[in-house]
């Protein structure tokens, strides 16, 4: 799916606890950073009450 992050990448693991609207900086490569924006969470399954205890 196009524009999405993997939470097993570096940087999808950088974006764990972070709400919807929130951004961090990000470096890439060329020594450029850039602003990354969570924009949307698909699927949050403690919000449904669908986690283990």
């Amino acid at each position: 799916m196009s524009g999405t992050v993997s939470m097993l990448a570096p940087i999808g693991s950088a974006l764990l606890g972070l709400s919807v609207g929130q951004a961090i900086p990000w470096q890439v490569p060329g020594r450029r950073q850039i602003t990354v924006r969570v924009l949307d969470v698909l699927m949050q399954p403690e919000a449904m009450g669908d986690y283990v205890s």
